[in-house]
């Protein structure tokens, strides 16, 4: 069993803590806030509690998008993070993936933290298009795509990229995103566009305050 109790998360969201795993400097390990989970969870929706795995409903699905995105290109690696596997904590089960770091080897910042410094500059722009082809490449389903759970950095597939490290997978009831990757390659412009539209109000004039941490 790891122990994080003791240690200080490096990054935190509205669902989950985030620890850098204590024998794997590559590697993360996210653990659910039991607080905000047990209200979320009894008020959720009525087919999400149908779920046998509970709330770590969440790791399968990020876990079976990150396969499905392999299978769809074998040849490459998909923009979205590595997810490991899970571990034993004394916080409860933890989902371990992969960290994207910066040149300086921190964490890697969020997109809407690079936005929010520099503005939308083309050399963003580069990046964003080639997350766009990867997404499609691989037909990830996007569940919350939104610029603070994008992170520009490297990790064991290259970089400096832009990865998704959360909110990836299948949510819906009836998963017609899996069923057709037409309609998904669709749905997933549409979201990138709004991203787009959001992007364009940012920059280092203009600070959305409404998401200070990570989303994890």
């Amino acid at each position: 069993m790891i122990e994080l109790s003791s240690s200080q998360p490096v990054a935190s969201g509205h669902l989950r803590l985030v620890y850098q795993h204590p024998e794997r400097d590559d590697l993360l390990v996210k653990v659910f806030r039991a607080d905000v989970v047990a209200d979320r969870w009894r008020r959720g929706r009525w087919y999400r509690r149908l779920a046998r795995t509970g709330p770590y409903q969440g790791f399968v699905r990020e876990f079976k998008e990150y396969l499905a995105a392999r299978h769809h290109a074998p040849d490459r690696l998909p923009p979205i993070a590595r997810v490991v596997g899970i571990v034993e904590t004394d916080l409860g089960v933890g989902q371990v993936v992969e960290a994207v770091r910066d040149a300086n080897g921190s964490l890697a910042c969020t997109l809407a933290a690079w936005v929010q410094r520099d503005g939308l500059t083309p050399e963003i722009q580069a990046y964003l298009d080639d997350l766009l082809t990867g997404l499609l490449t691989h037909n990830v389903i996007l569940g919350d795509f939104h610029p603070w759970n994008l992170v520009f950095g490297t990790d064991s597939a290259g970089g400096p990229r832009l990865v998704m490290i959360d909110g990836f997978g299948e949510k819906n009831f009836i998963p017609h995103c899996s069923m057709s990757q037409r309609h998904n390659a669709a749905r997933t412009r549409h979201k990138f566009a709004k991203v787009m539209a959001r992007l364009r109000t940012m920059g280092p004039t203009r600070v959305d305050k409404r998401h200070a941490s990570v989303n994890i």
